[in-house]
């Protein structure tokens, strides 16, 4: 297949999704890494279920810069248990948007969605602050619907894998959440932009730092000793500390991984959980 994709010439996620189909998604397919084929049980060969069901779906618009992969555990299942949305970047290199891993047979919270069914896209546009509370206490942190998979180290691989077909050793990173960009530090991403900010994060919640006064136990977000975890941390930060103390919601945090390369950086001093 790396021959094949040489001698297509394609150099872009536009340019992968002008292909024919079948081409397009088996480079696609890609990332998908094996890891979460078996913890998930699907069949590698197939990707159908025993009853020959599809179980992942290809979404790869003709003329768009981006894609999204979705794996289902079932056919059943509402949601994908793996979700990957890439794109190319404003800097013309690959970018991970978005990536999702749950385990489908656990429980889910409904932080997608608010009381009034509209889409909160995981809390980042709106919030259902009760299922949120339900979430955090069950140990999730913000974005979570259901309980990860800690796969995050084999998608970070077949990203890699992905940018390389594409020509690039590096790809770019949106965190969409405080634990999401500390995650990706701790599998070896930098920064391109935020660094200074995440570690100013670090700093406030610190004895005697500004966020650190902010959590009064106003909120169940805000409980004290909050600051003593990441997970503890973004949900404060998530519960409104970052637009008291940045402005506006969680942004200019951009991330990058080089193939091959641990960035080595570390801007948070506790432990994750």
């Amino acid at each position: 297949m790396d021959q094949q994709v040489g001698d297509l010439g394609v150099a872009s996620i536009e340019e992968i999704n002008a292909l024919p189909a079948d081409q397009a998604e088996a480079l696609y397919l890609r990332l998908i890494p094996e890891p979460v084929l078996s913890r998930l049980a699907v069949d590698p060969h197939t990707l159908c279920d025993g009853e020959g069901r599809r179980l992942v779906r290809v979404t790869a618009p003709s003329g768009q810069p981006w894609a999204r992969v979705e794996l289902r555990a079932s056919a059943d299942d509402r949601d994908a248990a793996y979700l990957i949305d890439v794109e190319m970047s404003t800097l013309a290199v690959p970018e991970l948007a978005f990536v999702q891993l749950t385990d489908p047979g656990s429980p889910r919270y409904a932080i997608d969605l608010s009381t009034d069914g509209d889409d909160t896209l995981f809390g980042t546009v709106g919030r259902n602050v009760d299922e949120e509370v339900r979430a955090m206490r069950a140990g999730l942190a913000p974005g979570q619907v259901r309980r990860g998979l800690r796969l995050l180290g084999s998608v970070l691989d077949a990203m890699s894998d992905f940018a390389r077909l594409l020509g690039h050793e590096i790809f770019l990173i949106e965190p969409l959440f405080y634990h999401s960009a500390v995650l990706y530090e701790r599998r070896g991403c930098g920064y391109v932009l935020g660094r200074d900010r995440m570690e100013a994060i670090d700093a406030g919640f610190r004895a005697g730092g500004e966020l650190h006064r902010r959590l009064d136990g106003s909120t169940d977000f805000r409980r004290v000793g909050a600051e003593g975890s990441v997970r503890g941390r973004s949900w404060a930060l998530h519960d409104g500390l970052w637009t008291e103390s940045w402005g506006g919601r969680w942004s200019g945090i951009k991330m990058y991984k080089a193939a091959g390369r641990q960035a080595g950086v570390s801007t948070a001093s506790v432990t994750l959980y």
